[in-house]
């Protein structure tokens, strides 16, 4: 399986199970839902760490100038948060 594909399918699950969880704070499934996303991510962290990151490390990306770069995207998603209070 394409890891790219794998990753992209997991951060929209992600991002769809946040939101079902902003959207009903008061839900009966809540601690569920937190439990789950929960393990999603840590499940997500670690694949991302032991087979998507070794991989790009052998690529002749510049790993310095990608990090760079996520990292302004970071500050840019946290700022839009930051709005939205």
């Amino acid at each position: 399986m394409n890891l790219i594909d794998e990753a992209e399918v997991e951060h929209r699950s992600i991002k769809d199970l946040v939101a079902t969880i902003e959207a009903g704070r008061k839900s009966d499934l809540f601690e569920a839902q937190i439990h789950v996303m929960g393990e999603w991510v840590s499940h997500h962290v670690k694949e991302e760490e032991t087979a998507f990151f070794p991989k790009l490390k052998k690529t002749r990306l510049d790993m310095a100038k990608l990090g760079a770069r996520l990292a302004a995207r970071k500050d840019e998603l946290m700022a839009e948060l930051a709005d939205k209070d």
